[in-house]
């Protein structure tokens, strides 16, 4: 299920400490939207409940997003930092699922309240669905911002970076990384690969999926097998760099990088949740969807790995 948290932006700390929880869930994909953004927001699907934060909004508007809302059909919940409202049940008599108030956002919100606004609202889990490919014509060439399309996702992260920031000074250790970033840029890039998000130590890739075969995946073994080389001679670490990689098929709305803040995608969600949720080692980590497209003598280098939120996972053999 997705969660959206529309946010005004001096609230954004409280907030993202009380979801905290549900962000680290593997069952809710969410995302926070400020305010003045969320016009641009993708229409999600109907598994999809909206946390408007009205600290501050006068009541006209606040009655206009309601019943936006329920013009929509849309789950939509209510955040009240003021505690403003003392009619908190005009609320649920306009379809509200949930109403918060300050002290009840003290502590993180336990997932059990998520499910039982489910259970509320008859809201199911959304199931997997057979493959839906959206191909662009001419890759990059035929992509408009605005518009779904099928990208093979690359993920990568740095490990102990905590670690690092102990050791390293702040500055010195941005120039490793970016050393580190731009060698991997220049090498997905002969892919067709572009850096779509960039965070501290971790990177997102994408490259437009031309339905029959993932040659990324062949860069991807390189960074792995490659490791100590890229380690010593491609960066200015000066010392050995632990990162994990994976790969997911899917799709998603595209718009250009910097502009990615207003995209909801289950997907880009899912391949998170795996890069940094999955597993604490570095190595190479695949989903079936990529699987299924590489070659048999490519399939052999990869083995069976433990599922991983209803796919199979498959692992590459290098150690």
């Amino acid at each position: 299920m997705n969660i959206i948290i529309i946010y005004q932006k001096k609230n954004l700390p409280v907030l993202q400490k009380a979801f905290s929880t549900i962000i680290q869930s593997k069952k809710f994909s969410t995302a926070f939207v400020d305010s003045t953004e969320s016009r641009k927001i993708q229409p999600p699907d109907k598994n999809t409940i909206y946390y408007l934060d009205i600290t501050g909004i006068k009541k006209a508007e606040i009655e206009k997003q309601v019943k936006k809302f329920n013009t929509n059909g849309h789950y939509f919940a209510i955040i009240d930092l003021k505690n403003s409202y003392t009619d908190i049940a005009w609320f649920f008599h306009n379809n509200a699922c949930d109403y918060l108030t300050k002290d009840m956002l003290v502590k993180p919100l336990p997932e059990k309240r998520m499910q039982s606004i489910m259970k509320l609202k008859g809201i199911t889990p959304k199931t997997q669905h057979a493959h839906n490919y959206i191909l662009a014509k001419d890759s990059w060439k035929g992509i408009v911002p605005g518009n779904e399309y099928t990208f093979c996702f690359l993920f990568i992260e740095i490990l102990d970076i905590g670690e690092l920031k102990k050791h390293i000074g702040s500055e010195h250790l941005n120039q490793k990384i970016f050393s580190f970033r731009r060698y991997v840029e220049e090498l997905l890039y002969q892919d067709d690969g572009r850096c779509w998000m960039w965070m501290d130590a971790t990177g997102l890739f994408i490259f437009p999926f031309n339905g029959t075969s993932v040659p990324a995946i062949y860069s991807a073994i390189r960074l792995i097998v490659n490791r100590l080389i890229i380690s010593l001679e491609h960066t200015v670490f000066n010392q050995i760099i632990r990162y994990r990689i994976a790969m997911h098929i899917g799709n998603t709305v595209y718009q250009p990088r910097g502009k990615t803040g207003t995209i909801i995608s289950d997907c880009i969600n899912s391949l998170f949740h795996l890069g940094q949720k999955y597993t604490d080692e570095d190595g190479l980590f695949i989903t079936e969807d990529v699987y299924s497209f590489l070659n048999e003598k490519t399939k052999k280098l990869f083995m069976n790995a433990k599922p991983f939120e209803g796919r199979q996972i498959y692992t590459f053999k290098y150690k």
